[in-house]
């Protein structure tokens, strides 16, 4: 294990799941306190719904693991080929299941990172020339949950949803 891959895990889990910070807010934080009918709502054309935003921060943490793993992903068996699963079930029950599968795929990715030696982190996993080895995936996906967790906040902020962020 390297200290490096330590540090992205503890990132990527404490950057998502920490309300304890003082000077951020974290995706967990901003997905709590609404109700599935408030997850679903859409603020305004061409915007993205609470319970969307969720379920896309999660289809590509899953999808981000896999990479890792050097696995097959299969969009489609992964609930959207375009990377933003529907929301088919507007139930409270089904909103709940989309909050525990997004902490969840996050624990998951961290966990597969934390063993991770510099060598590990330093191969190269992409057919690309750029952002190609597990480090820049483990990074994207730090950046890309913060978009999103960025995200959650103007929405609930649209509609009128504050909440005690700090």
């Amino acid at each position: 294990m390297s200290s490096e891959a330590k540090h992205l895990a503890e990132a990527l889990e404490g950057l998502f799941t920490t309300s304890a910070h003082g000077w951020f807010s974290s995706f967990v934080s901003a997905m709590d306190g609404l109700t599935a009918k408030q997850a679903a709502s859409v603020p305004a054309e061409k915007f993205n719904s609470v319970w969307g935003v969720v379920n896309h921060v999660r289809f590509w943490q899953e999808v981000a693991l896999l990479e890792l793993q050097k696995r097959p992903v299969d969009f489609e068996a992964l609930g959207a080929p375009d990377g933003w699963p529907k929301v088919i079930d507007p139930s409270e029950a089904a909103w709940q299941a989309a909050k525990t599968r997004v902490i969840e795929a996050n624990a998951k990715l961290a966990a597969y990172v934390a063993p991770l030696s510099d060598a590990d982190l330093n191969e190269k996993i992409k057919d690309s020339d750029s952002w190609n080895t597990r480090q820049h995936v483990i990074q994207s996906m730090i950046a890309h949950n913060s978009y999103h967790t960025c995200e959650l906040i103007s929405i609930r902020n649209m509609q009128g949803w504050f909440f005690d962020s700090l």
